[in-house]
């Protein structure tokens, strides 16, 4: 894995909370904010794998469906 851009720390390191990955069978799954309700768009495939992958291994949450 490549060195994370500091600009997406914030998706797992708690500096903002509420960052979890709704799961989908149809991809890696949809990075979202369950306290704003917005979903985050990465149009760098390769940099949104690495972010799902960093919260996977920082322990953020992955959920089946929108809280």
């Amino acid at each position: 894995m490549t060195a994370q851009p500091e600009s997406l720390n914030y998706l797992w390191d708690g500096t903002e909370d509420g960052w979890v990955v709704i799961t989908s069978d149809l991809g890696l799954g949809t990075i979202y904010n369950i306290h704003t309700r917005m979903a985050l768009l990465l149009e760098d495939e390769a940099e949104y794998e690495e972010a799902i992958q960093a919260m996977r291994e920082h322990g953020r949450p992955f959920l089946e469906s929108i809280p």
